[in-house]
């Protein structure tokens, strides 16, 4: 394979120096180094082979789409300067479009952000391209667990995600819990919300994306208390749809928080049931627990002494919510006709 793996390299370096125009560039990024390019499926066929070819293989492998991307990019520079040299004739363009504006996700996020800081948040931001120790191991989310199969998790790294030193897409924000905490160095007491774009194995319908974005919530100190949880929520969720709401706490499982449980608000938009809540008064909002003390001596922080909060919720999630959208797949189409109503 790492005979392919040349064979490969010479071939697509060769084919890329006689790319002319954008066109044929495109057509050449498509066929190796695109989603489902000679690359891709070349390090595909790897799963078979044992754990040191494996790392062997997959770590030359990336090397070479990295290559292949940097020769990719400076191509495209050559030949986009080439063009700006020759004549170009003015073009007219329709300026009643209007101006533009943000996202309704960007929008959210924003909300998100300074609503938490204004409770005394820290705002962290971390790698969506993650390591399988802080996405997994450090998380308590044993070798076991199905969130660590490939029909769950993207996979960027061929190597298992069972190893330490395995890559995935990031299935969840809550890796931030660890990496803040060693970023920051950070010392209880301290709080931090961290929001970010999340990726998962799903299959796409009206309530489910494979792309998303997500916030996660960590706060410790020697007295936090699944009380102080409650109040903070309370207060976000109340601030945010700006209506006084209520949070129901129902018991759950996540591995890195003991106990966990699953968390309703009282809807607010309605006091005996309506559309939005389905008629029951109640919106699942998100999951959360005191967090475990594996999860704590991870961070390098005493269990004994100290303990905390962690939250996670779906941004995109809210701004359904918010806005009255019941198909998630809208954020991401691109349809102009459904963006100008958030102008």
């Amino acid at each position: 394979m790492e005979q392919q793996l040349e064979e490969l390299s010479k071939k697509a370096n060769g084919e890329l120096s006689s790319c002319e125009d954008a066109q044929a560039l495109e057509a050449w990024r498509v066929a190796y180094i695109g989603r489902s390019g000679a690359v891709s499926e070349l390090l595909r066929g790897i799963k078979d082979l044992s754990d040191e070819d494996k790392r062997v293989i997959g770590k030359n492998g990336n090397a070479l789409r990295r290559e292949l991307e940097e020769r990719y990019q400076e191509k495209l520079h050559v030949l986009e300067k080439a063009s700006s040299g020759r004549g170009v004739q003015a073009t007219s363009y329709d300026l009643e479009a209007g101006v533009g504006h943000l996202h309704p996700l960007t929008l959210t996020m924003s909300r998100v952000h300074e609503i938490f800081a204004s409770l005394g948040f820290i705002i962290a931001d971390g790698p969506e391209v993650e390591e399988a120790k802080f996405n997994f191991d450090l998380l308590n989310i044993p070798a076991e667990h199905p969130a660590r199969g490939e029909g769950d998790t993207f996979m960027v790294d061929p190597l298992s995600v069972n190893g330490a030193e395995g890559l995935v897409l990031r299935t969840q924000t809550s890796p931030m819990q660890i990496r803040s905490v060693e970023a920051m160095r950070l010392h209880p007491p301290f709080s931090v919300i961290a929001p970010g774009r999340v990726f998962r194995k799903e299959k796409v319908d009206a309530t489910h994306e494979s792309t998303f974005y997500q916030f996660e919530g960590l706060s410790v100190s020697e007295t936090t208390s699944i009380a102080d949880f409650k109040f903070i929520i309370e207060t976000f969720f109340s601030t945010f749809f700006n209506a006084e709401v209520t949070i129901r706490l129902r018991p759950s499982y996540f591995p890195f928080v003991e106990p966990g449980f699953e968390v309703d608000m009282s809807c607010p938009f309605c006091k005996t049931g309506c559309k939005v809540c389905k008629y029951s008064k109640w919106i699942e909002v998100m999951g959360a627990g005191m967090v475990h003390p594996n999860v704590l001596k991870n961070m390098n922080i005493d269990p004994e002494k100290y303990q905390g909060f962690a939250f996670g919720g779906a941004i995109d999630r809210l701004a359904m919510i918010q806005y009255g959208i019941n198909d998630i797949r809208l954020f991401w189409s691109g349809d102009v006709r459904f963006l100008r109503q958030f102008s």
